[in-house]
């Protein structure tokens, strides 16, 4: 999820569009059929709400994402820009718009306070992006908090215990409007792979860019394969302020080096002196890089005594309570050096572009940064993977069950 600093001030001042305006007609022409339709998916009814809308941050030079959006979308060629956005605002409905020129050119505002972290919700606003905004192709933007794979049973149940609240993958929807707490619904991966299915039907998206925290995980990139040809994501941490979209706009809209582009435009821009560790996974080779992981696990595990590797040092995402560890870092320590460099081969192809930072920002609890393990090319691998711990007995180490990744990878197979 994205992080908000204890020390960074929120502002209530925003401008945006609310249910008191009238929608815009559509007074700018929509391509009889684009290149690329790009939906930017705001789950903003929660405690990043100020970084969504237009007001600045206090003690910053942050402008709000969609006033950034806006700045970036100048002269798209033959492309849709859709924004839907649900901030923490009694008095503004959630609505779709398209941007174009710099502007709001069409605003829909929705009947009802719909919840973003309900799957059906992103099921009709992909849907509403394919059908209204024809392409040749269509990409999908997430904006909002994530914790990775991390599930539980029904993902748009309210549920309001903050530690629950936590375990859930993408979005949190408050329900209430409210910008404060930790309580609220999440949308758990497979469900968010079910709802863009069937808005997509026989189609793929070009990409999926995540800008949320831990989504470059193999179980994510595993679950949404079927679903999109490239995600773009951060193994860690995401600082609350997100992607810096006055340069990340017109990448969105690049015919063939967008990957590259949009990595490249986000890692240029440091947070309180952090850069951000970035990759780019091509899902068509993650079904080889399951069977790659599949046979390196049988092979180094199989017949080990202990159940739980040595997880000590090794580089991981978060504090160590949460099962993110980088994928090659813990095959690079644990796995035979033959084994190791054929299952590094499939992980070169599922991994095509990634950028390395020693140190990224972090809210993990543990006091100082980074104190517990060193980040270097040789071990960076740019995706996380769960392994299993003594500390996850009870919860993790049985949620993780539900996850195709478990079976395809192998981890059943030598009882993990």
């Amino acid at each position: 999820m994205k992080k908000i600093l204890t020390f960074v001030c929120l502002s209530a001042l925003f401008a945006g569009c609310n249910d008191k305006e009238e929608p815009h007609i559509k007074d700018y022409a929509v391509p009889e059929m684009a290149d690329r339709t790009v939906l930017i998916y705001m789950a903003a009814e929660n405690n990043l709400s100020d970084y969504a809308v237009d007001g600045r941050i206090p003690g910053t030079s942050i402008d709000g994402d969609l006033k950034q959006i806006k700045t970036g979308a100048y002269d798209l060629g033959n492309n849709n820009l859709l924004v839907f956005v649900d901030q923490a605002d009694k008095n503004t409905l959630p609505y779709l718009a398209r941007i174009a020129d710099g502007e709001m050119r069409d605003s829909i505002p929705m009947e009802t306070d719909l919840l973003t972290s309900d799957p059906a919700t992103l099921e009709r606003m992909m849907r509403t992006a394919v059908n209204d905004y024809p392409a040749r192709e269509y990409a999908l933007v997430l904006w909002g908090h994530a914790s990775g794979w991390l599930i539980e049973s029904d993902s748009v149940a309210y549920d309001p215990t903050p530690r629950a609240a936590r375990r859930k993958a993408y979005g949190r929807d408050t329900g209430n409007n409210s910008a404060s707490g930790s309580s609220g619904s999440w949308m758990n991966i497979p469900s968010m792979a079910k709802a863009l299915a069937n808005a997509l039907q026989t189609r793929k998206l070009a990409y999926i860019f995540a800008d949320c925290c831990h989504f470059q995980c193999a179980e994510v990139a595993y679950e949404l394969r079927n679903v999109c040809d490239y995600i773009i994501a951060s193994p860690a941490e995401i600082p609350a302020e997100g992607a810096p979209y006055q340069t990340i706009v017109p990448a969105l809209f690049e015919p063939t080096t967008f990957w590259r582009s949009i990595v490249d435009r986000y890692f240029e821009q440091t947070s309180y002196g952090f850069k951000e560790p970035l990759s780019v996974v091509k899902t068509s080779e993650m079904e080889t890089l399951a069977a790659a992981t599949r046979q390196a696990l049988y092979d180094t595990f199989s017949e080990a005594e202990d159940r739980y590797p040595d997880l000590s040092h090794l580089i991981h995402y978060y504090y160590v309570r949460y099962p993110f560890y980088d994928a090659n870092d813990f095959m690079l320590r644990h796995a035979s050096s033959n084994v190791y460099a054929e299952w590094k081969k499939a992980l070169d192809a599922a991994v095509i572009y990634k950028t390395m930072t020693t140190t990224w920002m972090t809210n993990a609890p543990w006091g100082t940064y980074y104190s517990d393990f060193e980040v270097t090319e040789e071990r960076y691998g740019g995706i996380s993977m769960f392994v299993p711990s003594w500390s996850y007995q009870g919860s993790t180490n049985s949620t993780i069950q539900q996850m195709a990744w478990y079976n395809a990878a192998g981890l059943s197979a030598i009882g993990w």
